[in-house]
């Protein structure tokens, strides 16, 4: 599993709704007060989270694509959202190479923003007039914030179990991404077990792309990533190769290491130590080895599912989830 895919190539099934989206997107959000979305919606990003929307509806027995691409639209407001309030609550510099939303226009505004995508796009799936949609993603944000919740209390804590960092990314990150899969489904009349396999795929994918995303915040490009590297780490959000590295030392030298951690007093040479450090000592590949099987149970997901059409576009996805970064 070591060729990366080309996510544009993966998703080029779907690349003219994708484009629709976006301008869905710009088109609900033309009021005055929210213009200055534009500045992220047209920066790119993976639209990996409306992606699945579409994936997910579009091979069901009666899709709607215009159901389907507004609500892809919402599921990416509500994405865009989480981004803003993360960059204030992380103290973030950049987000899609460009700026933070925060940096360029304040935090008060940068709140507001956020609070204001959310009820547009909670408007936008509310005009669909169908309930599942309403549930699925009204569920999906109470995750996500009780994940964020969780980790800002765990914060600095280095006897964080492996369980309780899994407890943290299936809310903050898989919960979001396996409400997009059941959602498409749901729109298009998907069966039941279709709706529960393409959730546990999303909640399996989910999984993987957050544990690939922590071991990015230590050894990744911060170019090729567009957005900071090692701010998870200054403010003491542990991730699972940082657990791993935890668990290897004697307590001596976990002292010693995490030191400026402890008290609160970090700077780029001490952040570099840690990871430095979570490299060495093979725990940064033991992270990988588990976001590994998280994207095989995605795999045996989407097989047992029998999605007719994009099965290996689901595939390609659980790859892209371990090999981006590379």
């Amino acid at each position: 599993m070591r060729d990366t895919p080309d996510l544009a190539l993966v998703l080029r099934p779907i690349r003219a709704d994708l484009a629709a989206v976006v301008r869905r997107i710009l088109q609900e959000l033309r009021d005055p007060v929210a213009r200055r979305v534009a500045y992220l919606v047209t920066a790119g990003g993976k639209r990996l989270r409306p992606g699945l929307v579409l994936l997910s509806g579009l091979r069901g027995p009666s899709p709607d694509r215009r159901a389907l691409r507004d609500a892809a639209a919402a599921v990416e407001m509500i994405h865009t959202a989480t981004l803003i309030h993360d960059d204030i609550v992380d103290s973030a510099t950049t987000r899609r190479q460009r700026p933070a939303f925060h940096r360029r226009w304040g935090a008060e505004r940068a709140v507001l923003t956020g609070d204001y995508l959310y009820a547009s796009a909670f408007s936008l799936l509310a005009r669909l007039r169908q309930a599942d949609p309403l549930r699925i993603m009204a569920d999906v944000c109470q995750q996500l914030s009780r994940g964020e919740l969780l980790e800002v209390e765990a914060r600095y804590r280095l006897d964080l179990s492996e369980a309780e960092y899994f407890d943290i990314i299936r809310d903050k990150t898989a919960s979001l991404i396996a409400g997009c899969c059941q959602i498409g489904a749901s729109l298009s009349g998907a069966s039941p077990r279709i709706l529960r396999r393409l959730g546990e795929f999303g909640l399996n994918f989910g999984m993987a792309f957050q544990i690939v995303d922590d071991c990015l915040d230590l050894t990744g490009d911060p170019r090729r990533l567009g957005k900071s590297i090692l701010a998870d780490l200054d403010k003491g959000a542990l991730s699972l190769p940082i657990i791993y590295l935890a668990q290897t030392l004697s307590l001596r030298q976990r002292r010693t290491l995490f030191e400026p951690l402890r008290r609160r007093a970090t700077d780029p040479a001490s952040l570099a130590k840690i990871a430095t450090a979570a490299h060495a000592s093979g725990s940064l590949g033991q992270a990988m080895r588990r976001a590994e099987q998280f994207a095989e149970r995605a795999q045996a997901c989407i097989a047992q599912a029998g999605v007719d059409g994009f099965g290996q576009t689901y595939q390609e996805l659980a790859r892209y989830a371990l090999v981006r970064g590379e």
